[in-house]
């Protein structure tokens, strides 16, 4: 009879055990990025009161007898199912859709977890909203400035687009200007003089290159010739150099080589030689002034894109993602964090979307998996359980009683 209340006592342990796993579950059915756990129960080693024996030649075999002595839990483990994707429409929020982990870090303490609620702080580093503890990227931690100067990139390339007239008079003059960027970012005007050279050839114009920006103190291989065929296509001179040496600077003994691209194969525009009005101009040029870093946008591929105040871009980093052999075997440490353990394997970390690794969701958040109606229907079974464990710790104490009061 004693066995039976040691066996009832496990069972209202055990029960007690499960509604606590079913309370926390429903405690952070709004918690971002939770995951469920589950209970699995295993019964005891059973007490053996005969071991049966094996068919013989006259009789058949008996089974043995043996006595349960209880429950106790087989395990406990979170569910990683996918939980459903809320729109935050906050660029630092992240959410992962398939498997993998955020990578955070404070200081060497390295944890990983499911929430995605990030923020920018004061240094500009992409950190969990709640913690404060940074998002881990590529080369470690993500650093984003909002406002950030970047530098300028010099002009190497002119392109110019129009026409030059091939029906003008021998000497005819046309003027078209070109503005072009120097190392910081300033800008600097060039007049660019063509020429008809019809005695060199009834297609050709030639062309000088001058300023009168005091920046500049000389242009060197500043003079060119242009020659068109029957068609009105570039037979010569298509790309041409010129060097601007400004007047103070390291540039002054480094000339600033500039391409003057009338109409190669990048040139989507070529200046043509056709019998009508010039109009030569200036289509593009590949210098640009300093910049500010404006915005961001975080791809599902982890990259972090920078958009700067000149119109270009910048690569920011790329948030990476951990995997493991075992999610099951990480250890729940808090906070929305989980440790690598034994049983979960190492940390295999990488860009979301590659070696079975998940994609990202910007701008929204990973909504807890807790299914409420399955863990109020796992109450209610564990409520049960308890009574009826109860049930049977009364129904032994009465036997007990009953064998007391056998001597009255």
């Amino acid at each position: 009879m004693s066995s039976a209340l040691f066996s009832a006592v496990s069972g209202l342990t055990n029960h007690q055990e499960w509604l606590d796993v079913i309370g926390n579950n429903i405690a952070n059915a709004n918690t971002p990025g939770f995951k469920a756990s589950s209970v699995v129960f295993q019964d005891i080693l059973s007490q053996t009161v005969s071991a049966g024996s094996a068919p013989a030649t006259n009789v058949g075999g008996i089974n043995p007898i043996q006595i349960g002595l209880g429950v106790t839990i087989g395990s406990i483990t979170p569910s990683f199912t996918q939980g459903s994707i809320q729109t935050t429409n906050r660029a630092t929020d992240l959410a992962i859709q398939g498997d993998g982990f955020f990578v955070v870090a404070h200081g060497s303490d390295i944890v990983y977890t499911r929430a995605g609620a990030f923020t920018l702080d004061a240094s500009g580093d992409l950190v969990e909203e709640s913690t404060g503890y940074r998002v881990q990227g590529a080369s470690g931690d993500i650093r984003i400035n909002l406002g950030q100067q970047g530098a300028a990139t010099p002009t190497s390339q002119a392109l110019f687009k129009g026409n030059l007239d091939y029906s003008a008079a021998d000497g005819t003059t046309y003027i078209a200007t070109t503005a072009v960027q120097d190392s910081v970012g300033a800008p600097h005007t060039l007049t660019i003089t063509f020429t008809k050279n019809f005695a060199a050839a009834p297609g050709q114009w030639d062309w000088a290159a001058t300023t009168s920006d005091p920046a500049i103190d000389s242009l060197t291989t500043a003079t060119g010739s242009l020659v068109f065929g029957s068609t009105g296509a570039i037979t010569s001179g298509a790309s041409q150099a010129i060097g601007v040496v400004y007047t103070a600077g390291a540039a002054v003994d480094t000339p600033q080589a500039i391409t003057l691209d009338f109409g190669t194969a990048t040139n989507t525009t070529p200046v043509t030689g056709l019998a009508s009005p010039s109009t030569v101009s200036l289509a593009s040029q590949d210098g640009l002034p300093t910049a500010t870093l404006q915005s961001f946008a975080i791809g599902a591929d982890g990259s972090i894109t920078g958009f700067l105040s000149n119109g270009t871009t910048q690569d920011l980093g790329t948030v990476q993602l951990a995997s493991f052999n075992n999610s099951s075997g990480l250890l729940q440490v808090g906070q929305n964090h989980y440790r690598e353990s034994a049983a979960s394997g190492v940390a295999n970390i990488g860009d979301p979307g590659t070696a079975g690794r998940g994609i990202l969701t910007p701008g929204s958040l990973e909504a807890s998996n807790v299914d409420l109606g399955r863990e109020f229907t796992s109450m209610i079974l564990a409520q049960t359980g308890f009574q009826a464990n109860a049930r049977t710790i009364q129904a032994a104490d009465e036997v007990l009683k009953e064998l007391v009061n056998l001597r009255r």
